[in-house]
């Protein structure tokens, strides 16, 4: 069910505003901002138009299966390293080695 919020239109330009005030920002106009009901959907609704049908439009789904086309990987000749890397150095990639003092980042390199 639909809540009905209030809300104040200029009826001179349309503006909308979220209280009243006595003169229009857009317009310049004096005293003609009024409130208006307006209908809000509780969260996590289907939204319904005035004629209580869902509006909306239908979206397709693309399939998550895409080929498994993986880089070349060029194996470093360090089998720990080659796997923690998934399965060695992609050409024209950069890799971030980080870590403590003292955990043998430089020996690594």
């Amino acid at each position: 069910m639909a809540k009905s919020q209030l809300s104040f239109a200029c009826q001179a330009c349309g503006a909308v505003y979220g209280k009243w005030q006595g003169r229009c920002d857009e317009c310049g106009e004096w005293n003609s901002i009024s409130p208006e009901a307006v209908s809000v959907a509780p969260p996590g609704s289907v939204g319904v138009d005035a004629k209580g049908a869902a509006k909306g439009r239908v979206l397709e789904f693309s399939s998550l299966e895409t080929p498994s086309d993986r880089a070349p990987r060029r194996a470093t000749g360090n089998a720990e390293f080659d796997r923690a890397c998934g399965g060695g150095l992609v050409p024209g990639s950069a890799l971030l080695i980080g870590g403590d003092p003292g955990v043998g980042k430089s020996t690594l390199l």
